[in-house]
Order: C-alpha cells, then sequence, then structure tokens
C-alpha cells in the first residue's frame, strides 16, 4: 500500500471539501462494500447505499462541499479516528452550519470500508 491508513482518510475527507467532491470522494475512496453509520441515521451497507444518502444530503440541504477540519487524527493499524468540525457549505459559499464530530473509519486493501460518525444530531431538527 503506497499510502498508510492516515493519509487515505485525509485524501478521503479532504476530496469532500472540492465541488462534486462529496460523491466523488466516495466513488474513489470507499469500497464496494462500504459501510457507512451516522447517529441516528440508517446505515448505508454499501457505496450504492452512500452515494444515496449523501445526494439526499445534498438535496435536502443545498449542500455543495463539506470542510474538514480536523482537530485530532490517529491511527492504529487500519482504523482511523478522528475529532474534527466538518463545515457544511452551499454552493455559494455560505455556511449551512459547523459540527463538531468523532468518527471510526476503516481501511482495506487503499480503500475505506467501514466510515461511522458521531455527532450531535440536533442541529439537523427543526426549531
Amino acid at each position: 500500500m503506497s499510502q498508510n491508513a492516515e493519509q487515505i482518510v485525509q485524501a478521503f475527507l479532504g476530496e469532500m471539501g472540492t465541488r462534486k467532491g462529496l460523491i466523488s470522494s466516495i466513488e474513489n475512496h470507499c469500497a464496494d462494500r462500504c459501510s457507512w453509520s451516522n447517529t441516528g441515521l440508517p446505515t448505508a451497507d454499501n457505496k450504492a447505499a452512500m452515494i444515496a444518502t449523501m445526494q439526499s444530503f445534498i438535496d435536502g440541504f443545498q449542500l455543495d462541499r463539506m470542510v474538514v477540519e480536523f482537530v485530532a487524527i490517529a491511527a492504529n493499524g487500519n482504523t482511523v479516528l478522528t475529532e474534527r468540525i466538518d463545515h457544511l457549505e452551499r454552493a455559494d459559499g455560505s455556511k449551512i452550519l459547523s459540527l463538531p464530530v468523532s468518527g471510526t473509519l476503516e481501511i482495506a486493501d487503499g480503500k475505506v470500508v467501514r466510515w461511522s460518525d458521531y455527532f450531535d444530531p440536533r442541529p439537523f431538527l427543526p426549531g
């Protein structure tokens, strides 16, 4: 493997900060069998389900990109733990919200095979 697990996670989450990167990051960095779980939401059990879930966020929130600010990142073998602030932005650059997130990502054969994010979902609830 030319990149270590931490570098793969940084590339994966970093690509989400670019235009069209929310979908392309999943296409480029996730294995077909990857699963993605978010606090309080159903788990997306494969790459196609992950793309559909991300598209629902894009459509539902007018989400264009997610700029990730790493607070801490640590790897133990192929498991990477992240503490970060995800800045969700629209196409015009306006901020939807900034969300503190802790995540666990597992890497196999250079691809993300598990992505679990833990956060307070209250900012997404109606006021």
